[in-house]
């Protein structure tokens, strides 16, 4: 299929991020149309975030409360019903909402660029495309609501547990809104699947999810995307197309330097018909990691 390799220097560790020019983020700005504000985070808790694999639930343990009072340094004076409350929060890089660090898989020992896999360790995390190096963007983002295209025009039982989505849907459903995606857009796919976890999948099958597969990587590519974020687990289908572990993360991220986010609420962006959006997304600069935890920010 090809690589992004060297496309943007030798050096290059934020990949095809660097397609999002300062016009296109300015003529998003301009073409807003409601000002509306959308949070496509999902809430932080044990309920709220779907489980996947061996990664911990978040936990938020309390720090201090206005108990604690008599800790603060005598130095100050302290009013009657003064105090601070704070917290301490654990938890894996890749839960919740996240964005992936191009870090975050190899493939022939080897990560984005052709940096050596060997090049990330246990005690130093990534030396080379840690999230640092993603850090914070903003640009155009367009939604395709394949969940509303598939119910509207497909089978109104919705997308099947496990369904992949192809180039050939993308694009029927692109066309089908009428949205035109531009080089370094920012592409968001809504499967539905994370609106209906509980509610409509059954505990036994709860892991089969909707989402990308293999075909789908041509549509990514030549449309010139510059990241890709989804409201399930992976980005890709589970069970992963053709049974191959991380297919489509090892195409978008190692081969194509493509920023993936996971664990998005697309839910109101749908009901609003509103599918051109401009995007801010900020990860924690956490020097070596693989991923971070994001709030993306969208405006109507």
């Amino acid at each position: 299929m090809g690589n992004n390799w060297g496309r943007w220097g030798e050096d290059d560790q934020r990949g095809a991020l660097n397609l999002i020019t300062p016009e296109a983020v300015k003529a998003a700005a301009q073409r807003r149309t409601t000002g509306k504000v959308y949070s496509l985070a999902i809430q932080l808790t044990r309920e709220s975030v779907p489980a996947v694999h061996d990664r911990p639930a978040p936990e938020r343990y309390t720090l201090t409360t206005m108990a604690d009072i008599g800790r603060v340094p005598p130095i100050f004076e302290i009013g009657e019903g003064v105090g601070a409350n704070e917290d301490v929060l654990t938890m894996p890089s890749h839960i919740g909402t996240h964005m992936d660090a191009l870090s975050h898989v190899t493939s022939e020992s080897t990560l984005y660029n052709g940096y050596p896999a060997d090049s990330f360790t246990p005690r130093g995390g990534a030396a080379k495309c840690g999230i640092e190096h993603t850090g914070s963007f903003a640009g155009p983002a367009k939604l395709l609501d394949i969940a509303g295209y598939v119910v509207a025009h497909v089978n109104p039982e919705g997308l099947a547990p496990g369904q992949i989505i192809d180039s050939v849907l993308l694009e029927a459903c692109r066309a089908s809104q009428g949205t035109q995606i531009d080089p370094g857009d920012i592409l968001l796919v809504r499967t539905g699947w994370i609106e209906h976890r509980n509610a409509a999948v059954g505990p036994a099958q709860s892991w089969m999810q909707p989402g990308l597969g293999l075909d789908a990587v041509s549509f990514i590519r030549d449309h010139n995307l510059s990241a890709v974020g989804t409201d399930n687990s992976a980005v890709e289908s589970i069970p992963f197309d053709q049974n191959r572990f991380l297919c489509v993360h090892i195409e978008l991220l190692q081969q194509l330097g493509v920023t993936m986010i996971e664990h998005l609420w697309l839910a109101d962006l749908a009901a609003d018909s509103c599918y051109d959006v401009l995007l801010a997304v900020g990860a924690l600069l956490v020097t070596g990691a693989s991923g971070s935890p994001v709030n993306p920010i969208a405006i109507g």
